[in-house]
């Protein structure tokens, strides 16, 4: 893998989250060794009824077996995508055995992924007790100047603003926790979408625009679970 230039790593020292995972769930246990729900499974516990409907209907259009099967590959693309991005942005220039459209998905990140320097962290498991979740977020670092919370997302298809609505809050999440751990406010998020359609789209927003829309979620899910 060709590394067309070096990236400025400043990451913030701290103890990370510990991930666990297998083929039903994950989640996290924290440096204190609290176990911690992950962003992710909140989000999808809490989702708004129509979403859950819509997917239901897609799922009995398509048949379960196919549905888990693109449900499934989606996943694989999507970590190995990720992986490279990794290795793109800590300058490892390393030959995975990946699937080509990993590949694929990768090259059109690298423009975007060129725009970012001065990283605080790629791939950072954060977390808080207080809040009783943690997650992985993808890159911490500049991008076109800006300090940022920056998040890769690998689709079939191009998405509507409408659709990534909870990448925003996901972000928002991630930005919380980092600023309860090193006391640093991220205030920007960009979210980077690959397709398979050989298309790129980058969301750009505000992390305070979606903090209390993230803890009502929080709240949601907790009533959920204690029900």
């Amino acid at each position: 893998m060709k590394i067309p230039r070096h990236f400025v790593h400043i990451q913030q020292q701290f103890q990370e989250a510990t991930l666990y995972e297998d083929d039903r769930n994950h989640y996290y246990t924290s440096p204190k060794n609290k176990k911690l729900t992950s962003v992710t499974t909140i989000l999808a516990k809490t989702k708004p009824k129509e979403e859950k409907l819509h997917l239901d209907e897609w799922r009995a259009d398509i048949g379960e077996p196919v549905a888990n099967y693109i449900f499934r590959e989606s996943s694989i693309i999507g970590k190995e995508t990720h992986k490279l991005n990794e290795n793109y942005l800590n300058m490892l220039q390393k030959r995975e055995h990946f699937r080509l459209i990993s590949y694929a998905h990768h090259r059109q990140f690298i423009p975007y992924l060129n725009r970012i320097d001065n990283i605080h962290g790629v791939e950072l498991k954060l977390y808080s007790d207080k809040l009783q979740l943690a997650g992985t977020a993808d890159c911490i670092a500049q991008y076109d100047g800006k300090l940022s919370i920056i998040d890769y997302k690998t689709k079939r298809s191009s998405q509507e603003k409408e659709w990534v609505y909870d990448y925003y809050l996901q972000t928002a999440a991630y930005s919380i926790m980092y600023e309860t751990i090193t006391g640093i406010c991220v205030k920007q998020a960009v979210i980077l979408v690959s397709s398979e359609k050989n298309t790129m789209q980058e969301f750009v927003v505000k992390t305070e625009d979606y903090r209390e829309d993230f803890l009502c979620r929080l709240e949601q899910f907790k009533q959920l679970v204690t029900s």
